[in-house]
């Protein structure tokens, strides 16, 4: 591991106290071969993956072991302690996963990654659970990242200069989280692709950090703008499955929810996030003849995301898709949502979407109903043209009498690594509960 000139035990506190991030080259040792990365948290708990050499774990005593303390506790004062399981193997890698519960919620913990037979850690740092109730957070948002093309993405290092402020917060990925450049990709591509850009150091630091969930989209689902009738779909769905410590699946293809804050419903000041799969399902073929019948979503996942939304008590509830609103591959859903929406009151809907390499806030009003927020995340790791190498934030506070969400559009085109850097720019819009509603 890379030596550090700050003495062990003081870069240990600052490290817990959140002043000092070790760099990538400190975040594992043999037999990790990739950065741990903190998956789902939730208020008791949180899913953590690694990755080893493909061969690590052929023997029964190859084992990786996941151990979890407060931070604030000794540095042997373990809480819990789980063996890590092996999930797949791809392009020369082994997958491991590990999940640890009987946590506090809204609580900081240290984490350790230990193989057998070895007597110090090899990999871990730190995460925040899921708060309880009313609380301030922030959400960082990204799409379009190609660690082939970028291999450094500086607007990581702003988000986790963002998101390192003591409270809960994570980060959202959605889609094109990697680029596939095979036709048809194979089970080593897609691991072989996912690493390639897990190892851009600056996404790395943050992803080891802070509980990240991700949707996909065209790039990491397959080829350009395939559909529910790619042939690979299954091969893409396992990779995502091996990779990533996801949520709970609600069917066919990644589609998911979870909420963040609030009781165990979701209520009393929760922000649930439906995390849609707008591909699995998707019938948009690449020559749609005229007047063709698009659908984003197949009919069971469209018609769960509106039951979903209807059964909501989040204060919030964030639709996550990986195409923005302006897709002509919506057909009449997106109407047909908006009419739901509308037609059932239902309050607090905000979109958040990637693709387009380019990131912005915009709205739209359906009839009779209230303006519909859609932050546009893209482009963090894929310029545009110019380039802005841009993202999104979100931040919730949800202990005011009349919560806000403030959505930020960060582009940083000369690739600075702090939000304070020249050339940094920063758009700010600030909606109040009591706007979103009918």
């Amino acid at each position: 591991m890379k030596k550090s000139s700050v003495p062990g035990a003081l870069l240990g506190v600052l490290v817990a106290i959140g002043l000092v991030v070790p760099t990538v080259a400190q975040a594992f040792a043999a037999p990790l071969v990739r950065v741990p990365f903190v998956g789902r948290a939730w208020q008791t708990g949180v899913g953590i993956w690694a990755g080893t050499s493909a061969t690590f774990g052929d023997s029964t005593s190859e084992t990786l072991t996941l151990r979890v303390r407060e931070f604030t506790a000794c540095d042997t004062c373990w809480l819990t302690s789980v063996q890590m399981t092996s999930t797949g193997t791809g392009s020369g890698f082994r997958s491991w996963l590990g999940e640890v519960g009987g946590l506090k919620p809204g609580t900081r913990y240290i984490y350790g990654i230990y193989a057998s037979g070895q007597t110090g850690e090899v990999g871990g740092l730190n995460f925040r659970t899921e708060p309880a109730g009313p609380s301030r957070f922030k959400v960082a948002v990204a799409s379009c990242m190609n660690g082939e093309n970028a291999p450094s993405q500086p607007s990581w290092n702003i988000i986790e200069e963002q998101l390192n402020t003591g409270e809960p917060n994570f980060q959202v990925l959605l889609g094109d989280n990697m680029y596939t450049t095979q036709n048809p990709p194979t089970k080593d591509h897609y691991w072989f692709k996912y690493f390639q850009q897990r190892n851009v150091p600056e996404f790395a630091n943050a992803f080891r950090a802070f509980p990240t969930v991700a949707i996909w989209d065209d790039h990491d689902y397959g080829p350009n703008d395939e559909d529910g009738t790619f042939a690979q779909k299954d091969i893409a769905r396992s990779a995502y499955l091996d990779l990533y410590p996801h949520h709970p699946l609600a069917g066919d293809g990644i589609y998911h929810t979870f909420a963040w804050g609030g009781d165990s419903t979701g209520a009393g000041g929760g922000v649930e996030f439906f995390m849609m799969d707008d591909r699995w399902g998707r019938d948009c073929p690449r020559s749609m003849p005229a007047g063709y019948a698009a659908k984003m979503y197949g009919a069971t996942q469209f018609n769960w995301l509106k039951t979903s939304l209807q059964a909501s008590k989040a204060t919030f509830k964030v639709i996550a898709n990986g195409s923005t609103l302006s897709s002509s591959c919506w057909g009449t859903q997106k109407q047909a949502l908006y009419d739901f929406i509308t037609d059932n009151k239902i309050g607090g809907v905000l979109f958040i979407t990637g693709d387009i390499h380019r990131s912005l806030v915009s709205s739209r009003t359906p009839a009779g109903g209230y303006p519909l927020y859609e932050l546009t995340s893209s482009g963090i790791g894929s310029p545009s043209t110019p380039a802005e190498w841009s993202f999104g934030l979100m931040e919730f506070d949800t202990t005011l009498a009349d919560p806000t969400v403030t959505l930020k559009v960060v582009q940083n085109p000369e690739k600075r690594s702090s939000i304070m850097g020249a050339g940094v720019t920063v758009s700010t819009t600030v909606l109040k509960r009591s706007q979103l509603q009918n």
